[in-house]
This record gives C-alpha cells, structure tokens and sequence, in this order.
C-alpha cells in the first residue's frame, strides 16, 4: 500500500494537469494573415507589426537561457547589418522575464536588431503557438506568413540571404532546408 500511494498521487497530478480552461493555440497558417501583434520594445514603446507593411518582416523569438539562440545570434546579427533596411525588417523578440538580463546579453553578443520583449509569454506561446526557442517566422509584404522555420539557422549564409530575396521579390524557392 505505501508503494501505491504515492503512485496514485502521481496519476492523479497528471490527470488534473490535463485538466482547466487550457485553449488550444491555433497557429498562424502558411499563406494565412499573419496575426496583428504590438511588440513591447525594451525602452517601454510599441511597435506594431502594421508599421512595417511593404517589407519582409523576419520575427525571430528567442531566449539568452537558450543554446541554440545564444550559438546563432552572431549569425543573426551579421544579417541584420546585410539586409536592405528599406526592405527588410528584422525583428529580435526575447522572451526573458527581466528586461536588464536582455540588454546585458545584447552588450555581451553585440547585439543591435533585437529591441523587443515578451516577459510573459503571451505572444510566444497565445498568439503564435511557439513550443520550442528559437523560432522565426518570415511574413510577406502583404502581411501573410511565408515560413514558419524552427530550430537554429545559419542566417548569414548565402542560401539564406537568397531565400530571403527572393522571398521580398514573391519568388517561391525550395532551398534546401529552408523550404
């Protein structure tokens, strides 16, 4: 009996955790209008996604406590200063908590595209159903998604930069691992 106790104690957890008002997210679709979002940026103001209408918008959501985004952001960074700003929009959304913690990592890694923070996770994991860091999504000209890409990405690398172009221009491609 004292070995079932604790192991219907454990079920009966799981049970419950299953349980509550929990709505399924439903993702932003390809080809589907992205959602309207505001970004709360690190200095206190908004941006809302509208603002940059007629260029590629790349949303990158990260976190500093994740490996694979503190490995590419050197990458990241270096596509940020490549990128036509009149064409492009890159977008560096931190999913932290503490604001001071962001800003210190952007120091450290040289950082200048990644202005914005979701500290409760209300954009990542509401709104745009992200279950694992990082995760970009490319949004067309128009406002729709194009690409949904997770996981980590050698950004500046010329396949990339292709893809990108020609993701500005409207030009489908199936580049490798970026399809």
């Amino acid at each position: 009996m004292k070995r079932i106790a604790p192991l219907l104690t454990l079920m009966a957890a799981l049970l419950l955790g299953a349980c509550g008002d929990k709505q399924a997210v439903n993702p932003p679709g390809i080809g589907k209008p992205f959602p309207a979002i505001t970004l709360q940026a690190l200095d206190g103001t908004t941006l809302s996604l509208e603002q940059h209408r007629d260029k590629l918008i790349i949303l990158h959501v990260w976190a500093t406590w994740c490996p694979p985004c503190r490995k590419e952001m050197p990458g990241l960074q270096r596509l940020s200063e490549k990128l036509d700003p009149e064409k492009f929009a890159l977008l560096g959304v931190s999913v932290d908590e503490d604001a001071d913690q962001v800003q210190a990592f952007k120091r450290n890694y040289g950082v200048t595209f990644a202005r914005h923070i979701d500290p409760d996770r209300k954009i990542a994991e509401k709104v745009l159903a992200i279950k694992a860091y990082p995760e970009t999504f490319l949004i067309g000209r128009d406002g729709t998604l194009l690409r949904r890409m997770i996981g980590e990405h050698s950004w500046d690398s010329p396949a990339m930069l292709a893809l990108l172009q020609n993701s500005y221009a409207g030009v489908e491609t199936k580049t490798g691992a970026y399809w």
